[in-house]
């Protein structure tokens, strides 16, 4: 059976594909979301095998320095005018799984999922 680690590495895998193909189909995206985007692809492959591993301070680091790329892509997608909500949603989602791991240790469920940060 695959562990939290795990389970969340492949959720946040899923997410930021969606994330990739909405970024890529969408017209009004700007060309710094989709490389700020590329960069948390980069940064979830470099340390993927960090987050699946042993719980501790190397796991924890990586952990950080992919929440840090997931935060980047969340504010590049929410300061892009151009880019449609539902592309916006989706980078909100990949970022929202590693963060909700790094909060609680847990697999975001749809339950915790943000409430739409583009309202209001």
């Amino acid at each position: 059976m695959a562990t939290i680690a795990e389970q969340v590495c492949a959720q946040l895998d899923s997410r930021l594909s969606a994330a990739e193909a909405a970024v890529a189909a969408d017209t009004g995206a700007s060309p710094v979301l989709a490389a700020v985007l590329a960069e948390f692809r980069r940064k979830f492959a470099k340390t993927r095998p960090a987050v699946e591993g042993n719980p501790g301070p190397v796991q924890r680091e990586a952990v950080i320095e992919l929440e840090q790329a997931a935060d980047s892509a969340k504010w590049a997608a929410l300061a892009d005018k151009g880019a449609s909500e539902p592309t916006r949603l989706a980078v909100v989602s990949a970022h929202d799984s590693i963060c909700w791991f790094k909060a609680t240790g847990d697999l975001l469920g749809r339950e915790h999922v943000e409430p739409n940060p583009l309202a209001g």
